[in-house]
């Protein structure tokens, strides 16, 4: 899971971010994300788990930044430098 602190930098979120952690950061519910996803707002990746043979779904983190800097006007580095200021 993502921890929002302040010193949190752009390098501490993952090439790939879990569909929770989006919602987590986008304050939106799990599904949002993925209506997101399907209308092409959010780039994802399908993840397969060979064992069980099910897919998961990860978000970019380039098209995360791109998403919250397009819907909010700034970077996501200063919302999550500073939580409560955005």
């Amino acid at each position: 899971m993502i921890t929002i602190s302040s010193t949190a930098k752009k390098s501490t979120i993952p090439p790939l971010v879990k569909i929770s952690d989006v919602a987590l950061v986008l304050s939106v519910s799990r599904q949002t994300v993925h209506s997101l996803i399907l209308s092409g707002d959010l780039n994802a990746a399908k993840i397969s788990a060979s064992k069980c043979d099910r897919r998961h779904l990860r978000v970019t983190r380039k098209s995360l930044f791109e998403f919250y800097k397009k819907r909010f006007g700034h970077s996501l580095n200063r919302a999550l430098e500073n939580p409560f200021e955005s």
